[in-house]
């Protein structure tokens, strides 16, 4: 579903909301992140959760023998394209502690549906407009001006996916799929993929067990 989802949002002639809506849900799959994190709301809500800001991004390189550093600031569009690994640090989220990090390397060969790949396409439209750092990660500019990805859009991009790929055929009811669904089909990802549950409750920042039950 997220590789589906950047992909239309790529496509020939997409607009710059598509194209923010597609790599935020790339990243809040493999970073297993909760809607308020990297949304603003539709409706106005007072939350203490922060959603995630370019400056809240580092972006690594591997050297000769393997080792990682951190890009500049000021790196150029093909070094942040080519990063190797990239961290959120966690400022004030819902489930994380303050001044941890959720870290992720590239995939290889994966250019859209790549979580570094698309952080570094949110970093680069967001320094065109933006030198600060402090923009949201949901934060996009168009013809109209400055907006944010809301939580509708994510919802509405997701649905979208899932009716394109027949997920009601497969036994999934369309009405259950939503935006918890990056998380949650996340968490199961990893654990297909052999990772222990210790893993991934720290990658989810959850202090509890409650990711079991999905």
């Amino acid at each position: 579903l997220p590789g589906f989802a950047v992909e239309w949002a790529y496509r020939d002639g997409s607009s710059e909301q598509r194209k923010a809506t597609g790599d935020l849900i790339v990243i809040a799959f493999y970073f297993l992140l909760c809607i308020g994190e990297y949304t603003t709301k539709t409706r106005r809500k007072r939350t203490c959760t922060r959603k995630f800001r370019g400056r809240d991004v580092t972006l690594f390189k591997a050297n000769k023998v393997g080792y990682l550093t951190a890009l500049a600031h000021d790196a150029t569009e093909e070094d942040i394209m080519n990063a190797d690994a990239a961290t959120l640090c966690i400022s004030n989220q819902k489930s994380g502690v303050k001044g941890s990090c959720v870290h992720h390397e590239a995939i290889p060969g994966e250019t859209l549906a790549c979580p570094v790949r698309a952080i570094g396409r949110r970093i680069i439209h967001q320094r065109k407009h933006s030198k600060s750092g402090r923009a949201f990660l949901c934060t996009f500019w168009d013809s109209a001006g400055m907006a944010n990805v809301t939580d509708k859009m994510i919802s509405y991009a997701v649905k979208f996916a899932a009716s394109m790929l027949s997920y009601d055929l497969r036994g999934i009811p369309l009405d259950r799929v939503d935006t918890h669904s990056l998380r949650a089909g996340g968490a199961c990802a990893l654990a297909l993929a052999g990772y222990s549950d210790t893993q991934i409750q720290k990658m989810g920042q959850w202090r509890g067990a409650t990711f079991k039950e999905y």
